[in-house]
């Protein structure tokens, strides 16, 4: 309205860039709405998927995880049947032979007892002399390796 009120050309000139600046803005800020609108309707789709993905990987670390309560409890289990059952065992093996083994395994780590396989040691992987490798195919009496220690059985 005020640009009809005006008289001057020049105020008319000045008015009417005015209000196209202004018309330019606002189509320049609506694009910018625009373009603003889509890309919150693509973030919002794509935490919607974020979602669903993370929502499925709980359900699987969840499954996971009593998955692995079941194995760790029947794991407890055998350990506790396994340690009784050693205890009887170990009951009715000669005590001196008992301590001899647990320092061996302590020392040896799992290895306290190894096979003779062609004449050689398998813990220590040397040649024993042939009068050691009869006794231990004997089975008369329980042999030691003479280079590492370990008991000795005959692989067959």
């Amino acid at each position: 309205t005020q640009q009809y009120q005006t008289r001057k050309n020049d105020e008319f000139q000045a008015i009417s860039h005015e209000i196209e600046r202004y018309e330019n803005e606002i189509r320049k800020i609506e694009d910018d709405e625009l373009e603003l609108m889509v890309l919150a309707d693509k973030v919002k789709a794509d935490l919607t998927e974020e979602e669903k993905k993370a929502a499925a990987t709980q359900q699987s670390i969840a499954r996971q995880s009593v998955d692995l309560d079941e194995k760790s409890k029947a794991l407890e289990s055998q350990l506790q049947q396994l340690t009784t059952e050693r205890s009887e065992l170990a009951g009715k093996i000669d005590e001196d032979l008992l301590a001899r083994f647990e320092r061996l395994f302590t020392s040896k780590g799992d290895a306290a007892v190894v096979a003779i396989e062609h004449g050689v040691c398998m813990g220590c992987h040397m040649k024993v002399t042939t009068a050691t490798a009869a006794q231990v195919k004997a089975g008369k009496e329980i042999v030691s390796c003479e280079n590492c220690g370990r008991i000795l059985y005959f692989a067959a």
